[in-house]
């Protein structure tokens, strides 16, 4: 999907405030521009394949090894990657079966529309539940844990409990949002002992790097390899392999106030509410999910933005959400001041 996605602030001029995005918007990016100013000769060559640097790097940091991880261009692209490849649970030793199956995949909505739109594309039949069954009868299960527009976190005890129980199933867990909540997540380390399970990691969220579109995957290396055979060369380029370089290698510099994010989630959300507009749902995470009682998210991001210049995030376009929903992400307390005032005079 090209449209509909969160930080269109490009359509917006005159934003002063961006909620619409999943991203802490206040590290000081300095450091990492003069780097990559010094890297500009590196647009000269051609960048490694397959980032086997920056796995490495990524590897060492998790405790893992390098074959159970490969990067790519942002997750998206390996949310495609894995669609198109539609790669097997491995048996015992890594040994993949070979025999013929019909794909299917099973989406727990409301979430990210590309799980299934990367399904679709590849002709593989989706099925969206609102929660994710002890049962699943699909080579495929798509995941946002914790959630995107939701913000909420699966516990972990069922979570693993019906990953065990069902070997023939492949879980994809998208966990571009681990790093903003307290709640017990799946550790990278037992994923990849598991042959059943691919996790999705986004250096764009951890790092407030969107423009670099950096990702990639930690899982079994019997899926790695499955993985690594359909992935296209030189996918990521030079520059950002020198950016997650250094991010990797500068991370205490890109501390996140996570309590203060947590913080300011139970506050903007009780000042919404007490305003009579929304509804707030619960939420694990610095993301809040919001219904209007009246209205619609279109009109209301549009009045935000030439009002008040701020951006919020439209997500009619979630499934099972409605036209009344929009989600915003909490940033520092006073543009949540800001946005708080907004609602304030509409009442």
């Amino acid at each position: 999907m090209l449209h509909g996605h969160g930080d269109d602030i490009f359509a917006y001029p005159g934003i002063k405030v961006n909620f619409s995005s999943n991203v802490y918007n206040h590290f000081d990016h300095s450091p990492l521009y003069a780097h990559l100013a010094a890297c500009m000769p590196a647009v000269a060559n051609y960048p490694e394949p397959s980032s086997a640097t920056v796995e490495r790097a990524i590897a060492q940091r998790l405790g893992i090894d390098a074959s159970q991880v490969i990067v790519t261009n942002g997750a998206i692209e390996a949310i495609y990657l894995i669609a198109s490849t539609q790669p097997r649970p491995a048996k015992g030793g890594g040994v993949v079966e070979d025999a013929p199956r019909t794909a299917s995949a099973l989406v727990v909505t409301p979430t990210f529309s590309e799980y299934a739109d990367a399904c679709r594309l590849a002709g593989i039949a989706v099925t969206a539940v609102d929660q994710l069954p002890s049962s699943t009868p699909t080579s495929l299960a798509w995941l946002c844990n914790p959630n995107n527009p939701t913000g909420t976190v699966m516990p972990l005890e069922p979570l693993l409990h019906t990953i065990d129980a069902n070997p023939q199933t492949l879980f994809v867990i998208d966990a571009s949002y681990s790093h903003f909540t307290q709640r017990p997540l799946l550790p990278v380390a037992e994923a990849v002992a598991r042959p059943n399970v691919i996790m999705l990691h986004s250096m764009t969220k951890r790092f407030a790097v969107p423009g670099l579109r950096i990702g990639f995957v930690t899982a079994h290396q019997a899926l790695i390899g499955q993985l690594r055979a359909h992935h296209m060369p030189w996918s990521v380029n030079s520059l950002a392999q020198k950016a997650a370089m250094f991010l990797l290698e500068h991370e205490s510099h890109y501390t996140l106030p996570l309590q203060q994010l947590l913080d300011e989630r139970q506050r903007v959300a009780a000042a919404l509410a007490a305003t009579g507009i929304v509804d707030v749902h619960p939420s694990d995470t610095h993301i809040l999910l919001c219904h209007l009682h009246s209205g619609t998210a279109t009109a209301l991001k549009a009045h935000l933005a030439n009002n008040h210049g701020i951006l919020i995030r439209d997500a009619a376009n979630f499934q099972g959400l409605t036209p009344a929903h929009f989600r915003i992400a909490v940033q520092s307390p006073p543009e949540n001041d800001q946005l708080i005032s907004a609602f304030k005079a509409l009442m």
